[in-house]
């Protein structure tokens, strides 16, 4: 893992991850908080020389697991960082019992007053307890005015390999950021998730860091609302 600096205070590492057959990737975000702590959002595979990169940087104080998929490696970092807070979503601690939360982020709230979050909801749920599909929580790193997101969102181009291109062709998030056609078209709740799409853009963000695809460095907030125009749209309808 390198950590590739993209603002001030704020740094991504990425690493392979195959879903569904496309090597999509995934991505780590790491915020330093003013006072030297540091919030993982949704950690890679790390290891000791990982660990290392980071302390030179800050005090890993805060993991989080922002949604009911990006859970994998959260374990290792706990296993590194045992003093650090984990941070889940509603419905983690019943899918990965194995892991110790010790809080949960399905609230809006705020790290220091730097770092805000608040749960993406609308998305169809396929759990009986109505929790969404994948109850996500979504970030926004008010210094460098990023806004950062999980799986709500995916931004594939020409630099993806040909299976990723045609595969998200067909699902969605292929040179645009948007979600993809399976949370689209199956999700019955279309005013909720425009709901917090509006709550989205109300963030005075504009970079994207998406966990998969490309960083969208200026801009983001008209790519983040033209990738939803569709369900604000549908909110409106009678």
């Amino acid at each position: 893992m390198n950590l590739t600096p993209i603002a001030d205070n704020l740094w991504c590492a990425s690493q392979p991850l195959r879903f569904i057959g496309l090597e999509i990737g995934t991505r780590m975000t790491v915020v330093r908080l003013g006072n030297g702590d540091l919030v993982l959002i949704s950690p890679i595979a790390l290891d000791a020389a990982h660990r290392l990169q980071l302390d030179t940087l800050g005090t890993v104080r805060h993991i989080i697991a922002p949604n009911l998929f990006h859970h994998m490696f959260v374990g290792q970092g706990q296993s590194l960082y045992p003093n650090a807070t984990v941070w889940g979503v509603e419905g983690l601690a019943e899918k990965r019992p194995d892991l110790k939360l010790d809080d949960l982020v399905n609230q809006p709230g705020s790290f220091n007053g730097e770092l805000d979050y608040m749960p993406f909801r609308g998305f169809a749920s396929i759990l009986p307890q109505g929790i969404c599909m994948a109850n996500e929580t979504v970030f926004y790193h008010r210094p460098s005015r990023s806004l950062i997101l999980t799986d709500i969102a995916f931004n594939f181009g020409q630099n993806s390999s040909l299976s990723v291109r045609l595969g998200t062709r067909i699902l969605g998030g292929y040179n645009q950021l948007q979600p993809s056609r399976l949370e689209k078209w199956g999700t019955r709740d279309k005013a909720t998730v425009a709901d917090s799409v509006r709550q989205v853009l109300a963030w005075d963000f504009d970079r994207v860091i998406p966990a998969h695809g490309s960083i969208v460095e200026t801009n983001g907030k008209a790519a983040f609302k033209a990738g939803y125009e569709w369900f604000l749209d549908c909110s409106l309808s009678p």
